[in-house]
């Protein structure tokens, strides 16, 4: 049997999450044709015991843990006062933390967040974008790992990028890249409110170190047909690059009442710690809300998904209808006799949250950086508005329609059971993993 190595930045939580819900549908399978195992970096204690829930589950998977190590390294420097030396060490670190502290506390005031024009320039990942050096017992770790006789080596996730460069060159190596990281620095730079020379030069240097990475990739993995066209044109070569979309398992809906929004309740899905969802949040409570509040039209938002805390206050006082709602237990139920709101304007890939709503029988609104790569079309399966103004239009249009919404929600259902079948998006990956079997080294 053949074997392959999955290496992730982290360990996913929690474990049926959107995002991770596709890791585990695809390991959950993969496990059943190959012999798979999985390299993960702990970074908590939690993190790690999370492993042991994950073993419980699949025992026949390999598990890899990398645990950073704390005590001092052999080449720690002499000093004078060992004991005192040590006591500075861990008052540096004290007040190092406490400064992080004040920074996240005055980032994410008001000032920042809602009043600031240019927040988006203050959350962007495009200085985080340019190569930064990895802890050097990780590398050692997967470079061990690595070497232990895999036929397929596949690493997930920009942070994962550089691998590239450590791993063996007898063994098919694949990089899966869930969001083109030049893209999403586009998008950020265009809601810049003026792009600076350093700017430029940040994102040309970017691009370069993800161009070049991406060389040292036997293969590449893409989520959507669009970004397979943008990266083959980017990297000047189509052959070796697959789109493979992400797998969610959603459940028959065919018994599943459809219940119309009668109330105006509007939902968004979605995890603030990845910015391109606090970005739609705070668009639609920054400017799309003062519209619908000129129109006279009264609704109630819940935004459902962990990391807008820190901002809840200043989110309730631009937008008093807004309920952070957390984390819930039973999506497919929480959404219905909702109408759901994608206001993405950031990034690639595939938002996996759209899927998720057409399986809970709910109409959507989106714009078209939000549905790029998902082949659904304005007025057919959904609403796709670009701007302020559009984008509240349909709100209100959607809102006063029950026989829209309804149409919009039979629609996307019968889309998606033709084209993202969850077997059949599992088969094609597995016949991707065959292909490159296949090319000879």
């Amino acid at each position: 049997m053949k074997k392959i190595l999955f290496i992730i930045p982290c360990v996913p939580y929690p474990l049926n999450s959107g995002g991770n819900q596709a890791f585990f549908q695809m390991v959950d399978y993969i496990r059943h044709k190959m012999s798979v195992s999985v390299l993960f970096y702990a970074w908590t204690i939690d993190e790690a015991k999370r492993v042991e829930k994950l073993k419980d589950l699949w025992g026949d998977v390999d598990f890899y843990t990398f645990v950073k190590e704390t005590k001092e390294e052999p080449d720690s420097p002499l000093v004078r006062n060992p004991f005192y030396y040590k006591w500075l060490k861990k008052l540096k670190t004290s007040i190092e933390r406490k400064m992080r502290r004040q920074l996240l506390s005055m980032s994410n005031g008001t000032v920042d967040l809602l009043k600031d024009k240019d927040f988006v320039r203050e959350k962007s990942v495009l200085p985080n974008s340019i190569y930064k050096e990895f802890d050097t017992q990780y590398i050692d770790y997967v470079t061990k790992v690595a070497h232990t006789g895999f036929d397929i080596i596949q690493v997930e996730f920009y942070e994962l990028i550089a691998l590239g460069y450590v791993l063996p060159q007898n063994v098919q190596t694949i990089f899966v890249h869930h969001e083109l990281r030049y893209i999403r620095n586009e998008n950020e730079m265009n809601l810049f409110q003026a792009i600076r020379p350093n700017d430029w030069m940040n994102f040309l240097v970017a691009k370069d170190f993800e161009w070049n990475a991406l060389q040292k990739y036997k293969h590449i993995i893409v989520l959507t047909e669009v970004d397979r066209l943008l990266l083959a044109n980017c990297l000047g070569r189509e052959e070796h690059i697959y789109a493979s979309p992400a797998v969610i398992k959603f459940e028959s809906n065919s018994e599943t009442e459809f219940i119309p929004c009668v109330h105006r309740r509007f939902t968004f899905v979605g995890y603030g710690e990845h910015f391109p969802n606090l970005d739609a949040v705070v668009w639609l409570c920054k400017e799309i809300v003062p519209y619908l509040r000129k129109c006279n039209f009264e609704f109630t938002l819940q935004v459902v998904g962990m990391g807008y805390e820190c901002y809840s206050a200043e989110l309730r006082t631009a937008c008093p209808e807004i309920e952070l709602v957390g984390f819930v237990e039973n999506l497919t139920s929480f959404l219905q006799g909702s109408i759901a709101l994608v206001p993405i304007r950031i990034g690639s890939g595939m938002r996996m949250k759209i899927l998720d709503m057409v399986s809970s029988n709910v109409p959507f609104i989106t714009t078209s950086k939000g549905l790029e790569g998902i082949h659904f079309s304005d007025g057919v399966d959904c609403l796709i508005a670009d701007n302020t103004v559009d984008f509240a239009d349909a709100m209100i249009k959607l809102s006063n329609d029950l026989e829209l919404q309804k149409m919009l929600v039979h629609q996307a259902n019968e889309k998606m059971k033709n084209m993202y079948n969850p077997q059949e998006m599992l088969d094609r990956r597995l016949s991707v993993y065959t292909s490159i079997l296949k090319d000879e080294f």
